[in-house]
């Protein structure tokens, strides 16, 4: 049987669970869902303190922020672009794909249309804003749904055509963590296929 000595849960983590875990003596420890690098970073910090590896957590961070200033691109001219995902789902300002899109050189769209946190944004609203790029991240791809079915939309396919929505992987934003830096390697990347980027 496993006897753990420290339990990591989250937000969504189930209350009954945690009660029932706590009620058996288990030491139980809540992390905050990372919508920034400073969270993820302070993540790192509190787990490497809970488990009395501070010298190894600061490293894991140092590692981080390296691989995040070779792929970061600095530009006064970003150009526009957006995460759109089934249903119309989209990230505003206080989200990991937000200053994901921001350290790669891109302009955060569904953020300047005033979204926050995690939202939605209707088809013509997107068209009306003309992004150079559209990102997904699908979270089960390949299967179909009727939500699926929104992303092949005429107008969206049309708008893309010269541009193909790229997918970024989702496993970079359903946990912050030092994947981070891989994320915004993938935005950074997909500069060059306009050589749409002034410095």
């Amino acid at each position: 049987t496993l006897r753990p000595d420290l339990i990591l849960g989250s937000a969504y983590a189930p209350h009954p669970a945690a009660r029932q875990l706590r009620s058996l003596g288990y030491r139980l420890e809540y992390l905050p869902q990372a919508t920034s690098i400073d969270e993820i970073r302070g993540n790192i910090r509190r787990v490497a303190g809970l488990l009395g590896q501070a010298t190894r957590g600061e490293a894991l961070i140092a590692n981080m922020d390296r691989r995040l200033e070779l792929v970061a691109v600095a530009t006064t001219h970003a150009p526009g672009a957006l995460f759109y995902q089934p249903r119309g789902y989209t990230s505003g300002t206080q989200t990991l794909q937000h200053e994901a899109l921001r350290l790669a050189g891109w302009r955060n769209i569904s953020a300047e249309l005033g979204i926050h946190g995690y939202g939605a944004i209707d088809l013509e609203s997107l068209l009306l804003a003309e992004p150079t790029q559209i990102f997904t991240s699908a979270y089960a791809p390949g299967t179909a749904s009727l939500a699926q079915r929104r992303m092949q939309h005429p107008a969206l396919q049309r708008i893309t055509s010269g541009r193909p929505i790229i997918d970024i992987a989702y496993k970079y934003w359903i946990c912050g963590g030092p994947m981070i830096a891989d994320a915004v390697a993938a935005l950074a990347a997909a500069h060059d296929s306009r050589g749409d980027l002034r410095p």
